[in-house]
């Protein structure tokens, strides 16, 4: 499958396309929505981003830091390092 490169207008719509991302390709389940996450988080790092989908799926940071590598760097490839609404839609 190829990622979608798709982009929404919204940053918490277009988190929600990178997460349908990870749970097509990786099979990653109980994510967040992209709401949630910018509740959480804002501006939204990709450690935050990665540490909570890999405990959102049930699993340990610390056993999981291949898995956490590959998420991370979709992240960063996606918005960089950081994104906050504020910044979003003037990256790309």
């Amino acid at each position: 499958m190829v990622w979608n490169r798709n982009r929404a207008v919204a940053l918490n719509d277009d988190l929600d396309i990178l997460l349908g991302d990870l749970f097509n390709e990786w099979g990653l389940e109980n994510l967040p929505d992209g709401e949630a996450m910018l509740k959480k988080y804002l501006p939204l790092r990709s450690l935050d981003f990665t540490n909570e989908i890999v405990v959102c799926a049930g699993m340990k940071v610390e056993d999981e830091t291949n898995l956490a590598r590959r998420i991370k760097r979709k992240f960063v490839q996606r918005y960089g390092q950081t994104v906050s609404t504020a910044s979003y839609g003037r990256e790309y």
